[in-house]
């Protein structure tokens, strides 16, 4: 529902919110996971876990850059990618 706080959360610390939703939020690429929770009065917490995957652009920096391009952005995280857009269900309680 419209007017929910969420809350981006990798490795246990807050790296973003969407103080009111609908919205949107920029972030760093990362190889780790992103848990999103989601809350608002009346409604039960809601949580979503987004899997940081690798991209397919990877199997192309391999095979064009070598394994010293891949080994750069697989050690950074900019080979991954998350889902988006992500789309979170409150359940009123």
């Amino acid at each position: 529902p419209e007017g929910a706080d969420c809350a981006l959360i990798r490795e246990g610390q807050v790296i973003g919110r969407v103080t009111e939703t609908p919205g949107g939020i920029t972030i760093k690429k990362s190889k780790h996971d992103i848990t999103v929770e989601c809350k608002k009065k009346g409604y039960q917490t809601a949580k979503f876990f987004n899997k940081s995957d690798v991209a397919g652009a990877t199997v192309g920096n391999i095979l064009l850059g070598g394994g010293i391009g891949w080994a750069i952005d697989s050690a950074n995280g900019a080979d991954n990618k998350y889902t988006t857009p992500m789309n979170i269900t409150l359940v009123k309680k």
